[in-house]
């Protein structure tokens, strides 16, 4: 009887934390929901956290005449998907040397390769932005996607997950005639697509988020992205804040990746599960 009940009590504390936390992870979300259907920016400060009746859904109208944010969604996902494939194609070619064939100094190359993975973004900012003015690809869409066609957690992710194949499916695939470039791209990723996909979304994510270097590397507004479109839109011709329509416009540059996500969550779930029960 004493083990059930110390058992019901662990039950309960558990769903009492995740109620919390699901709480504090919702709260700004709905806070943004209600303070982009408000009327004005002076209803936003006088009822912050007040349902405005009725909503006024004309803000997600509006943001498009404030800011240019149709050149700026279609930077974004120009940007974005270029960069995302390139990652891939990228991690997919450098994952399969790594993980299959053999070469001299593999291993020390793949060390440099969790030596960037281990550096700071930041630190790489200033030779990069060098490189990027001696080549002339400042403001220009070569300088937003170039510079991350590389990506090293990409690599090191692909990696382990093609280690987790069989060689046999490997061996079995040259028997038939196949060269490495059609097993890295054919049959690789089919085995390892759960990975694949999760890493494909982060790819995406990571540039459609990006302000610092977009910031750093656009000076018209026919290069910037959505992200620091948002940030553009901040300070008004008065000095104030529109927070109504900063918020609407925050909104529409979150939902796109929420969207994606939900609809390609279970890759995740059966990424991690895969992973537990390998290990």
């Amino acid at each position: 009887m004493s083990n059930y009940r110390k058992t019901s009590i662990e039950t309960i504390v558990k769903i009492i934390f995740l109620l919390v936390a699901a709480v504090v992870v919702v709260i700004p979300f709905l806070w943004m929901i209600m303070t982009s259907l408000q009327p004005s920016s002076a209803a936003v400060l006088q009822r912050p956290i007040r349902f405005p009746l009725p909503p006024n859904f004309e803000n997600y109208l509006k943001i498009w005449s404030v800011e240019p944010f149709g050149i700026y969604g279609v930077n974004s996902i120009f940007v974005s998907l270029s960069a995302a494939f390139l990652q891939v194609v990228v991690a997919i070619l450098a994952a399969y040397a790594f993980a299959v064939l053999r070469f001299p100094f593999k291993k020390i190359a793949f060390l440099f390769v969790l030596a960037v993975l281990m550096m700071p973004t930041q630190v790489a900012i200033i030779p990069l932005y060098s490189l990027m003015t001696k080549l002339g690809w400042l403001d220009s869409y070569a300088g937003l996607i170039i510079p991350f066609a590389a990506d090293a957690y990409g690599i090191f992710l692909i990696r382990q997950s093609f280690l987790s194949v069989p060689r046999d499916f490997v061996e079995a695939a040259q028997i038939e005639g196949m060269g490495h470039g059609r097993i890295a791209f054919s049959i690789m990723p089919h085995l390892i697509k759960p990975s694949l996909i999760a890493y494909i979304i982060m790819a995406i994510k990571w540039r459609w988020n990006d302000y610092f270097w977009v910031l750093v590397m656009t000076s018209s507004v026919d290069k910037r992205t959505l992200p620091v479109g948002i940030v553009m839109m901040k300070e008004v011709s008065d000095g104030g804040t529109q927070w109504h329509l900063l918020m609407a416009a925050t909104l529409v540059v979150l939902l796109p990746m929420l969207i994606l996500f939900l609809c390609l969550q279970k890759y995740f779930t059966n990424d991690y599960m895969s992973g537990a029960i390998k290990g």
